[in-house]
């Protein structure tokens, strides 16, 4: 059944990437140029504060994102383009509580965005039905909070690397839509806490690879008052290193709880990415950004497959575990709306 599931998405997503190649009119001849470059810095934020004895009981909040969204693109020959993207993005909000005096205290500052993403595409533009291409791609975030032990910066970090075949479905002066199929190499490097009392944390590898459809496109609506930028990601993984040391997990969790579900194979199921966002100015300088991501992904490889192992072979089977935490069964959805500055790079 699952297998069976898995086919039919990789072929969904084949037929998908032929269907709207061959109706996709040739884009015309690449002209080779120097670089160019694109870049949008913004900052929202928002902040209220209450006096102690404000009558209505309110309490003050102060929420903050800065983000950076930038690209370099070069056309080297009419044979040959590279185009590299990074995105930016952190973010936190602090809430004002009442202690037991009834006095207003600020909280910690808890994060509300965190993204690091860079990518790096070079494609050979041969103007034939599709083009190669080869990507590099990693993945980070500034600040990982899903230990409950504490924070660990730049973790965890995800590399990918793709190649195969590319087809541009739309090319003008204010659009673009390409659609690409290969096959992906994914490495996670990623550390977590093995003693919170030493706080001593262990560092991991893993590595996975698959099948690979993407779909990246921008482009301007509402005469030209709205900027859209789009990506649709599918990836079917066909292995992964830590397989092993999850079917000794399960036996050894399936042993002490007879509730436990079995994980070893949700590795298998296909990841979805979807994002979208739409960006419009006010003036020059304010504009209004509106985010949305659906997210999929039942077994998040950043897990310290190994080090749980050995810690369960110690000490027996403990809920909560490193590899119990990146289980999502259900798909994950996220929303930013926000209005700030903006400056054109």
């Amino acid at each position: 059944m699952r297998l069976a599931f898995r086919r039919a998405s990789t072929l969904a997503a084949l037929a998908v990437f032929v269907a709207t190649s061959v109706h996709a009119d040739p884009p015309p001849p690449p002209v080779p140029g120097p670089w160019k470059y694109k870049g949008m810095f913004g900052l929202n934020l928002s902040q209220s504060s209450f006096s102690t004895n404000w009558h209505g009981g309110d309490t003050g909040s102060l929420a903050w994102v800065a983000n950076l969204d930038a690209a370099a693109e070069r056309q080297f020959s009419t044979r040959f383009n590279l185009l590299n993207t990074l995105q930016l993005a952190y973010g936190q909000t602090s809430q004002q509580n009442r202690d037991a005096q009834g006095q207003l205290r600020w909280d910690t500052p808890d994060k509300s965005s965190d993204m690091i993403a860079f990518e790096s595409t070079g494609r050979w533009t041969l103007q034939r039905f599709a083009d190669p291409y080869f990507a590099l791609r990693l993945d980070s975030q500034f600040q990982d909070q899903s230990d409950p032990v504490g924070d660990i910066l730049f973790n965890p970090v995800k590399l990918k690397e793709s190649a195969g075949i590319a087809r541009v479905l739309l090319k003008t002066d204010s659009a673009q839509v390409i659609t690409r199929l290969g096959f992906g190499f994914r490495q996670t490097m990623g550390s977590s806490f093995s003693d919170p009392v030493t706080r001593t944390k262990d560092f991991f590898v893993s590595n996975d690879g698959g099948v690979e459809w993407q779909t990246n496109a921008i482009g301007r609506m509402l005469d030209n008052r709205v900027l859209f930028i789009g990506r649709v990601l599918v990836f079917q993984p066909v292995f992964y290193s830590a397989h092993d040391q999850l079917q000794q997990f399960d036996a050894i969790a399936g042993a002490a709880n007879p509730t436990y579900e079995p994980v070893q194979d949700f590795w298998k199921a296909t990841d979805v990415d979807v994002q979208a966002t739409f960006s419009t100015a006010i003036t020059k300088h304010i504009n209004v950004n509106l985010f949305a991501q659906f997210l999929y992904d039942k077994f998040d490889t950043a897990a310290n497959v190994e080090g749980t192992l050995e810690k369960t072979l110690a000490n027996g089977y403990l809920p909560g575990n490193d590899i119990e935490r990146n289980v999502r069964k259900a798909g994950q959805f996220k929303q930013t709306l926000a209005i700030g500055i903006s400056y054109q790079l």
